[in-house]
């Protein structure tokens, strides 16, 4: 409908215009009141386009003319009819503008036309506006002013006798869309139909009530329930409970027939996908509750139609599956079907499964599945002998006594002493010996020896015979050239036979026991033990006996003593006058041996004891028979050493009775009984041991004259000077 003031298009069902407010009512050409409900069809507008409109029967007031625009300048057509309304001029009144929005409103409008609002008594004076440029078009109005089906005043209501007298004045510059196209010179062309007027309220759904509301989401929840427990019970009965199977189990059931996915953006991409994926497999571990037994659940992506292979030495019933759809098959395997099957050194191992896949052209691929690291049981068990981890083998190579325990014995663990298998009872209880290949080892030192020197003798005027005094002496005997060796006893030939025992084998390397206990995919439980070579031992030997112990006049004494147990003991003299009894050695070592002495004199004896496995130990002793006749008679039939001395310095003569006299110059030795040296003249000197039960020497001896009687033992040590065994001393 045009409105008969502004010549704007208004909706059919409006009664006042929405630009500048007048009435719509009445039909200008006859005067009769349009009714709106006539345009209406079911309630809606007429869109009856092929009536033509009705024009307004007389012109706009101080509307100017303007000439018919050219057919070639004309606007395209939109495809409806829409008619040419010729421009009016501006209204010579001022222009009013609404106080609340800034809207152009007429002068004599009780209320904006745009916003509604109540114009005041006097319009405001329409602001300095900036003339538009030319060549800009004029901005378009952001919002529309809204429809009003009618005006109301303070109280509510507007009076229709008012509305029908009232007549708005045109502005002078009316705002808007149609306003800015008469300034610029268009022509107003017909409003859309998005311009109409509705009633929103009528065509909006009711809202529904809380209780429906309350109705609908409860519904919505309980269904959510029903689906999660219906999933997980069917997760848990045909997928193990794993929710991620089930949901790649119906996501196969929709695409089993496609190879790539349908929505993807890129399908190329997809297949690219599935290819690289193809002979590759994911592992999981699976327990199963009920038993306890562990599987591996190994996801394979071979081509529909392949054979599925699995390459293992463990025995199974069969080891082939073929893939039936979907490129893809899981299957469930024991996990002893990849472990080694043979004893491990470590608690975590790692095992890489074995597959293969025979394509439906007969190739064969191997399918490459990652690694899986597993803990497998620890073995254990004890070793009671040997207790520690060393043990000594012994001198003629006894074997070494094995004995041990496994513990959580199960009949499938085997014990290997050496790599060589030995039987276990069925409480896992195992012996054994091993008996060791190379183990004397030799040791490269000298026997110590002991001797009488190292006991204290009660009386102090009683000392040992001071050329035993270097008390240490290599573990070798007497010169067999030396005097005696003829008579070597059975006890001497026996000992004999013991060193030359003892000698054999001087080497041997450190040999290794190792006990094992092992089982099929289990740590296996082991114990080293160093077998050390038999070292030759130092045999201890001491004599007990004190110096008078070792003296006779009689010529008869007992040589006592310790000894390693078990040895043998032999005794030798460089003089016939000495000989000896029969041993005797303890189970706890100690030993004893009677030594008779034939004539006056000191005479050595050398004890040796020998046992396998020993260094031979060995005693030097002096021994001794005092003259039984006094010191005169001693005398008168002794020599004078002078006129022998020669002799005894060359070895020709080496014993006899002999008196010396001459000064004392030196005290050599004090224990364990004194020794001086007597000069008898320019180049002549003897060594004298004090064996005097009545006379001393000490140090306010010297350069005093003495005489001494006495039995020649020899030479000293310096192997010049004649060695006298003095009985008798007197002062000169």
């Amino acid at each position: 409908m045009i409105c008969n003031e502004c010549g704007s298009y208004n909706a059919e069902t409006l009664t006042k215009c929405k630009v500048c407010g007048a009435v719509l009512k009445t039909d200008d050409a006859n005067g009769e009141t349009v009714d709106p409900q006539s345009a209406l069809d079911d309630g809606r507008p007429s869109r009856d386009f092929v009536k033509a409109p009705s024009w307004p029967t007389r012109a706009y007031s101080g509307a100017p003319e303007k000439a018919p625009v050219a057919s070639s300048e004309a606007p395209a057509s939109s495809g409806a009819f829409r008619p040419t309304i010729p421009p009016r001029a501006a209204s010579s009144a001022p222009a009013v503008y609404c106080p609340h929005c800034g809207k152009p409103a007429l002068s004599e409008a009780p209320f904006c036309a745009y916003c509604g609002q109540r114009l005041d008594a006097g319009a405001a004076p329409a602001p300095a506006r900036p003339a538009a440029k030319a060549s800009v078009p004029a901005p378009q109005q952001s919002r529309r002013p809204a429809p009003q089906d009618d005006y109301d005043d303070e109280d509510g209501e507007y009076d229709d006798e008012e509305e029908d007298d009232y007549k708005p004045q045109k502005p002078a510059k009316r705002g808007g869309k149609i306003a800015r196209r008469e300034e610029q010179g268009e022509e107003m062309e017909e409003y859309d139909d998005e311009y109409e007027e509705e009633d929103y309220e009528d065509d909006m759904p009711r809202k529904r009530g809380k209780g429906t509301t309350f109705l609908f989401w409860g519904l919505i929840v309980l269904l959510l329930a029903l689906i999660v427990v219906f999933g997980m019970y069917i997760a848990k009965k045909n997928f193990d409970g794993s929710v991620g199977k089930m949901f790649a189990s119906i996501g196969g059931i929709f695409n089993k027939d496609a190879n790539s996915d349908v929505n993807a953006a890129d399908p190329s991409a997809t297949d690219d996908a599935a290819a690289s994926e193809m002979y590759t497999a994911a592992i999981s571990e699976y327990t199963d509750p009920s038993t306890g037994e562990v599987s591996f659940d190994v996801d394979i992506h071979a081509p529909t139609g392949s054979t599925i292979r699995i390459i293992t030495d463990a025995t199974l019933k069969n080891d082939t599956a073929t893939v039936a759809a979907n490129d893809r098959i899981i299957l469930r395997i024991a996990r002893d079907v990849f472990m080694p099957n043979a004893p491990v050194d470590n608690e975590v191992i790692t095992i890489t499964p074995n597959i293969q896949a025979i394509s439906p052209d007969g190739q064969t691929m191997q399918v490459t599945v990652p690694d899986v690291t597993v803990t497998v049981p620890t073995l254990s068990m004890t070793v009671s002998e040997p207790a520690g981890d060393t043990v000594n083998a012994t001198f003629d190579n006894s074997p070494i006594a094995i004995m041990g325990q496994v513990n959580n014995y199960d009949g499938e663990i085997a014990v290997f002493i050496n790599n060589e298998q030995v039987y276990v009872d069925s409480t896992g209880l195992f012996t054994a010996s091993y008996t060791p290949k190379q183990t004397v080892s030799a040791q490269p030192t000298a026997t110590p020896v002991t001797d009488a020197t190292a006991a204290t003798s009660a009386d102090p005027s009683v000392t040992p015979d001071p050329s035993a005094s270097p008390s240490t002496s290599p573990s070798t005997s007497p010169d067999a050239t030396a005097e005696g060796t003829d008579e070597v006893s059975e006890e001497t030939a026996a000992a004999e036979a013991i060193d030359t025992a003892s000698t054999a084998g001087t080497t041997g390397e450190t040999e290794t026991i190792t006990i094992e206990a092992r089982k099929n995919n289990c740590v296996t439980a082991r114990k080293v033990i160093t077998v050390e070579p038999y070292v030759m031992q130092t045999m201890a030997m001491v004599v007990t006996n004190d110096l008078k112990g070792l003296s006779s006049a009689e010529g008869s004494v007992t040589v006592t003593g310790t000894i390693t147990p078990g040895a043998a003991i032999t005794a030798t003299s460089a003089s016939t006058d000495v000989t000896f009894g029969a041993p005797t050695v303890s189970d706890t070592g100690t030993f004893s041996m009677a030594v008779t002495i034939a004539k006056v004199g000191a005479f050595d004896i050398t004890l040796t004891g020998k046992m396998i496995g020993y260094y031979d130990g060995t005693a030097t002793v002096t021994v001794e028979r005092p003259p039984s006749a006094s010191s005169s008679s001693f005398k008168k039939a002794a020599g004078d050493i002078t006129k022998s001395f020669d002799k005894i310095v060359a070895g020709t003569v080496t014993s006899g009775d002999f008196v010396v006299t001459g000064r004392i110059t030196e005290i050599i030795a004090t224990d364990p009984y004194t020794i001086f040296r007597v000069q008898v003249s320019d180049g002549v000197e003897v060594v004298v041991a004090n064996r005097s039960a009545k006379s001393t020497i000490n140090s306010s001896d010297l350069k005093e004259k003495k005489q001494v009687a006495g039995t020649l033992k020899g030479l000293y040590s310096d192997g010049k000077s004649p060695y006298l065994w003095g009985w008798f001393i007197w002062n000169k």
